[in-house]
């Protein structure tokens, strides 16, 4: 629907339902990656980055990531092992390689867990952003790949700036929390149970991302 005119859309809502100080973007395309970069970039030391994703390849995403946390910003990534899909065994191409590659370029300042899988996928894509008093949430169907940021496939985001005591802000940061520290369960593992940095797995992988001839 790029250049489309939407005319007014009516809605109701309950009295009260609409806080203060919170906005709410449809990001769609590569509007998606314009709002993760313009984040990402903006994060400085004390800020924190939390992001759960399924596919992570994207090369400006990566190495904007590695910025970040040159510059202070604390860099918490949980991602799918890349080993389960629909009763298929995968070779852990790309988030396996990316992993490997975050957390060497940013000399072990970006902390990685890999999501433990029984068959089923870690299937989020979402990205939070805690900023001083903001926090920035960015989640949808896009994986952070040129095929799903770059204009070739029809994604569409939410972006969410609330302040750090809104309701939603302090769920999502207990949710990821829980996950990340095993709380009540066991959900993650440390980046040693499938860290692969292979050079051949890492050239297959980059080939794939600039020329897009993957599943990713």
């Amino acid at each position: 629907f790029s250049g489309t005119e939407i005319g007014d859309v009516e809605y109701r809502r309950k009295p009260g339902a609409v806080r203060p100080d919170t906005q709410v973007q449809v990001l769609t395309e590569d509007k998606i990656k314009d709002g993760i970069l313009e984040n990402i970039k903006s994060s400085e030391k004390g800020d924190r980055i939390d992001l759960g994703m399924f596919y992570l390849a994207h090369r400006e995403s990566i190495d904007e990531l590695i910025r970040a946390a040159e510059r202070g910003a604390e860099v918490r990534i949980i991602l799918d092992p890349n080993k389960d899909a629909f009763g298929f065994e995968k070779n852990g191409i790309p988030n396996r390689q990316a992993a490997a590659e975050l957390v060497e370029k940013s000399d072990g300042k970006i902390q990685v867990r890999w999501y433990l899988t029984h068959g089923e996928q870690f299937h989020t894509k979402v990205i939070a952003f805690y900023k001083k008093n903001v926090v920035v949430l960015i989640g949808g169907s896009a994986n952070y790949t040129r095929r799903n940021l770059d204009n070739y496939n029809l994604e569409a985001d939410l972006m969410v700036t609330i302040k750090a005591d809104d309701p939603a802000a302090v769920e999502f940061s207990d949710y990821f929390d829980r996950i990340w520290e095993n709380r009540d369960g066991t959900y993650t593992a440390d980046l040693s149970e499938y860290a692969d940095d292979s050079l051949w797995k890492t050239a297959i992988y980059r080939f794939q991302e600039k020329t897009g001839l993957s599943t990713f």
